[in-house]
């Protein structure tokens, strides 16, 4: 099973959501989220996925990784990531070469699932629960985007929308820069309580 191309997938800018229509949020959601293909001469295509900066992850991915890539075989992906890891750590264990790394390393693992006809987890070594808890992370874009304000006296409103959806959680994380005081950030969690 050899690899023969791997291809970047950018989302593209997309209109706000009807939420964020509903309360007032300017933004629009931005193309952070980056798709990873990698074909296989057997006709199998992976399918991985990263997020943050992906002109950056998609030049490391078809400058560096894929010339190592095509032509070997896919399903060894140890070797793989061991050789991908090695050529880039010396810039660190974050950043563009580690969010490609995994986006590969998520597709080659796709890719030995379909081979395979196991599902990833027993390919990892099986199951540890029955059920995976579900979360909705509410959140700005950007380092340290002000998008808080959409929030506040409306949270309550988000919970609803949420349990109505069979989302029983969710992450606000009101604790960044724009939160000088706690009374002030701790508002919408109150609204959802």
């Amino acid at each position: 099973m050899k690899i023969t191309k791997l291809e970047t997938i950018w989302f593209a800018a997309m209109p706000k959501s009807a939420w964020q229509q509903q309360m007032g949020q300017s933004r629009q959601a931005l193309p952070n989220n980056l798709w990873v293909r990698i074909y296989t001469d057997t006709g199998l295509v992976g399918l991985g996925e990263t997020y943050y900066i992906p002109s950056a992850t998609s030049a490391i991915i078809h400058d560096v990784y894929a010339p190592l890539l095509i032509g070997r075989d896919a399903r060894d992906i140890e070797n793989h990531w061991a050789n991908l890891f090695s050529l880039v750590n010396f810039c660190g264990f974050a950043g563009a070469e580690m969010r490609a790394l995994s986006a590969v390393d998520i597709a080659l693992w796709d890719l030995l699932g379909q081979h395979t006809g196991e599902p990833i987890y027993n390919l990892l070594g099986g199951r540890s629960r029955d059920r995976i808890a579900l979360y909705n992370t509410c959140v700005g874009f950007g380092n340290y985007a002000d998008d808080w304000g959409w929030l506040e006296g409306r949270a309550g409103e988000l919970a609803q929308s949420l349990l109505q959806q069979g989302i029983k959680a969710m992450k606000v994380w009101p604790f960044d820069q724009f939160g000088a005081t706690l009374a002030g950030p701790m508002h919408p969690r109150a609204k959802v309580r």
